[in-house]
């Protein structure tokens, strides 16, 4: 009899089920912006920081934007954080639901068609050359992913990340540009295994230079980031690097365009702002003439950076006294530009 009103009296006070916290991330970015919506042509809102821990209250259906919680953040503020900019802390990013947040609408054919000429300095991209871009799926790339290798001026935080983190403000680009944005999101925030401060030419196809763990004993970081990011479109922005081996550059840097060539992949070649090889001794212009010349004899994309940053100051770069090569904040912000025009005249826009 007493187990019996025992057991009523537990029945009078059920144990109350608690929902599940939601999933919690940190941001992996040294700065981020969150965007109005999920998309990389969507208006900034408010900045985060990296460490911070924030909960996720919702999520796209491909899982590759996360709607944040933000206190003191008001109902019609945008929190949508890029997921490359972040890392899962706790919980199941599965939990969260999906939400269906409108995107910026594509700009119309008649709006592109409405745009002015690119500048000079911008690859016209021929028959051919588009064509291995577009048979590069033949090879499993995707028409969407794009990919780099360079040195410290092409790093992911300087350089492609720049956009994806909203530090180069995407939502002011003209239409077309923007289209071509979205079109080839899902290669900003890749971290390129061939794009690291102190990478030349000569380590391109080196595997010392390469994460063994992913690449293996045999591809060096060229080949590996070609393999790992299926990308069917790859810039080569390198040149910087070989201030004093500039007599070997061109034996070290054929074999990278002829590597990309014979993945299906289409190689941009990209000149640099700065001539510092001139300081070890190199004719003016050395490794960019050499870099135009290859263009030309390998007929694929030549995108001119030097020319680009001719109006800017001290032609894009900080100045370090007599050896300036990093690119200022208005040389980053051209390099990104001139990126996306080249990549929306391979898509023939």
């Amino acid at each position: 009899m007493l187990a019996c009103k025992l057991a009523a009296l537990v029945n009078l006070h059920p144990a109350q089920s608690q929902a599940p916290l939601p999933p919690k991330i940190t941001i992996t970015a040294e700065q981020a912006w969150l965007r109005r919506t999920p998309s990389l042509v969507a208006g900034n809102t408010l900045p985060v920081f990296k460490g911070q821990f924030y909960d996720v209250i919702g999520r796209t259906a491909d899982s590759t934007w996360w709607q944040l919680a933000v206190p003191d953040a008001g109902k019609s503020t945008g929190t949508w954080l890029l997921a490359d900019l972040g890392a899962l802390y706790s919980g199941d990013l599965k939990a969260a639901p999906v939400v269906s947040a409108p995107l910026k609408p594509s700009p119309t054919a008649t709006t592109a068609r409405r745009s002015a000429p690119f500048p000079a300095w911008i690859p016209r991209i021929t028959p051919k050359q588009r064509a291995i871009w577009q048979n590069s799926v033949r090879a499993g790339k995707g028409l969407n992913l794009f990919t780099v290798a360079g040195d410290c001026n092409s790093q992911p935080s300087v350089y492609l990340r720049r956009l994806a983190s909203g530090q180069f403000d995407a939502s002011t680009l003209e239409p077309r540009l923007q289209a071509i944005t979205q079109r080839f999101a899902p290669s900003f925030g890749r971290v390129s295994l061939a794009a690291q401060g102190g990478f030349g030419s000569h380590a391109m196809m080196d595997p010392t230079w390469a994460d063994g763990a992913l690449c293996g004993t045999t591809m060096g970081p060229f080949e590996c980031e070609l393999w790992v990011s299926r990308a069917s479109i790859v810039f080569i922005s390198l040149g910087t690097q070989e201030q004093y081996t500039w007599r070997d550059f061109e034996k070290h840097y054929r074999p990278i365009i002829e590597h990309a060539l014979s993945e299906g992949v289409l190689p941009v070649l990209m000149t640099k702002a700065d001539d510092i090889e001139t300081l070890a001794g190199a004719p003016s212009g050395y490794i960019n003439n050499v870099i135009r010349r290859l263009a030309g004899e390998y007929d694929v994309p030549l995108l001119d950076f030097w020319a680009a940053t001719r109006d800017l100051p001290n032609n894009g770069l900080i100045d370090e006294g007599d050896k300036d090569f990093h690119l200022s904040y208005a040389g980053l912000d051209r390099k990104i530009l001139v990126t996306l025009q080249t990549l929306a005249a391979i898509a023939g826009k």
